[in-house]
C-alpha cells in the first residue's frame, strides 16, 4: 500500500507531528548548517578567532564548531543569547510568517507538535486557538502537564524559543547534557517516542535527541515497537533499510524548488486524511462502537426523543444539532462548535453556550478544558444522523476556503 494511504488510515487526533527546520525553510528560516555560518559571520564582527571554527564546518562537525564560537564568544564576554538577540539575520526567526505548509498543518486533525525550532512560526499558526499550548524548555509545570495527558494542543519547543534565546540548544556540550543527564525535555520526548504514533515534517533523522530515544527502545524491544513517519528529502533508495532497521516509515520528497514537493505529499495526507476520517466515517466509527444502528431506526428515534424530554421536559432542536455534530466529529474544539452552529448555522451564541452547558451537566456529552467528546450511545448515532449532510456541507466548505 502507498505509504500516505497508510499513514492516513493511522492518523488521529493524538498522532504527534514533529516539525524540523524543513517546515520553517519556506517562510525564510535557515537550515541548521546556515545558523551555523551565521554564528561564525556574528563571532567575526566581535572579533573572534574563527579559524578552528572553521575547519570543523568544512569537516561537516557542525556541533562541534557551534561550540568552538560560543567558546570564543565568551572570550568576548558574549553568549548565544547575545548572538540571537543582535545579529540582524535572527530577527527572522521571530518577524517569519507561516507558509502554505503551515496552512496544511492547520488541516490535519492533530493539533499535537514537538520541534527543535526556535521560530514562531507554529505560534502564529495557531494564534486563535486559546486552549493552544506553548511548553517552552525549562517549563517544568507545562512538561508535567503534557506527560500525564492534560493538555488537549500544544507545541513542544524542547532545544528552546527565539522568546527565550538564553535557553537556546545549539553546542555540542548542550546535546550532551541532554543526553546523558536524562533532563525533563528527554524524558519527555522519550515518554512520547514510546507511546504514540510520530510523524516527522521537514527534520533530519540525524536529530541527536531523537537518536538515543529511537535507539535505546530499539535495543530493548525492536524496530517494530516504533511507530514512527517521516517526511524526508530524497531518500527513496533508503527506506527499507530504514523499516527495517530503525522501524521508521519514510515517505521521501523532493527537496528542489524550496521544498514545494514537500507541499504536494502533505496535500495528499490531507486528501487521504479527509478521505478516511470525513464526517462520514466518524459516524460509521460511532455506529460500531455505539448501540449497533442495525437496529431499527425508527427506535434511534424514539431513543432520541426518549432522551432529550427526560432531561429537559421538551425536545429543542438545538439540542440535537449540538449532540449531533459532537459525535460525528467524536471530539471537537468548543470554538468549532461555535463556527459550525452560530457561524454555520445561525443559531444565537449565548443560546449555543447555555445548551452546550446543559448537556455537559446531564452528561449526555463530555467535556475537557477546550474540547467536547460525545458519549457514545444510540441516541448521539441518532443526533448525528440527523445533521450529517449540514455538518458534510461545512467541513466541504471550510476545506475550500
Amino acid at each position: 500500500m502507498d505509504k500516505i494511504k497508510e499513514l492516513a488510515k493511522v492518523f488521529s487526533g493524538e498522532t504527534i507531528l514533529f516539525i524540523g527546520s524543513g517546515a520553517s525553510r519556506r517562510s525564510g528560516l535557515p537550515f541548521w548548517g546556515e545558523l551555523i555560518e551565521w554564528l561564525k559571520e556574528y563571532c567575526a564582527e566581535q572579533g573572534c578567532d574563527i579559524s578552528t571554527a572553521q575547519i570543523l564546518i568544512d569537516k561537516k562537525q557542525l556541533l562541534n564548531a557551534s561550540s568552538e564560537l560560543t567558546h570564543q564568544l565568551q572570550q568576548k564576554d558574549k553568549s548565544l543569547a547575545d548572538f540571537f538577540n543582535e545579529y540582524e539575520k535572527n530577527t527572522v526567526f521571530r518577524d517569519a510568517e507561516p507558509s502554505e505548509v503551515h496552512q496544511l498543518l492547520a488541516k490535519l486533525p492533530s493539533q499535537l507538535f514537538i520541534t527543535p525550532n526556535y521560530d514562531l512560526l507554529l505560534e502564529k499558526t495557531f494564534i486563535q486557538n486559546l486552549g493552544f499550548t506553548i511548553i517552552r524548555r525549562g517549563d517544568k509545570a507545562k512538561i508535567g502537564e503534557l506527560l500525564f495527558g492534560e493538555l488537549q494542543s500544544y507545541v513542544f519547543k524542547y532545544h528552546g524559543c527565539i522568546e527565550n534565546p538564553e535557553d537556546i540548544v545549539l553546542t555540542y556540550e548542550q546535546y550532551n547534557k541532554e543526553i546523558h543527564n536524562y533532563t525533563d525535555e528527554l524524558d519527555c520526548l522519550k515518554t512520547l517516542v514510546k507511546t504514540k504514533t510520530i510523524v516527522f515534517i521537514g527534520a533530519g533523522l540525524d536529530d541527536p535527541d531523537f537518536k538515543f530515544v529511537r535507539d535505546e527502545l530499539i535495543q530493548r524491544s525492536g524496530a517494530d515497537r516504533l511507530r514512527v513517519w517521516a517526511f524526508i528529502s530524497d531518500c527513496s533508495e533508503e527506506a527499507e533499510f530504514y523499516k527495517r532497521t530503525h522501524g521508521i516509515n519514510l515517505i521521501s520528497y523532493n527537496s528542489e524548488n524550496n521544498h514545494a514537493d514537500l507541499l504536494v505529499k502533505l496535500e495528499e495526507l490531507v486528501k487521504n486524511i479527509i478521505e478516511v476520517d470525513n464526517s462520514k466515517k466518524a459516524a460509521a466509527s460511532i455506529v460500531m462502537q455505539g448501540n449497533s444502528l442495525t437496529e431499527n431506526q425508527e427506535n434511534g428515534e424514539i431513543k432520541l426523543r426518549e432522551i432529550l424530554v427526560a432531561a429537559n421536559e421538551e425536545v429543542i432542536p438545538l439540542d440535537k444539532q449540538i449532540l449531533g455534530f459532537v459525535a460525528l466529529m467524536n471530539v471537537v474544539l468548543k470554538s468549532e462548535c461555535d463556527d459550525f452552529l452560530v457561524g454555520y448555522k445561525g443559531n444565537n451564541k449565548a443560546d449555543v453556550a447555555n445548551r452546550i452547558d446543559f448537556l455537559i451537566n446531564r452528561e449526555l456529552i463530555k467535556q475537557t478544558q477546550h474540547h467536547l467528546m460525545s458519549v457514545k450511545e444510540a441516541y448521539s448515532v441518532e443526533a448525528a444522523m440527523g445533521i450529517e449532510d449540514d455538518v458534510m456541507a461545512y467541513v466541504a466548505e471550510r476545506e475550500n476556503g
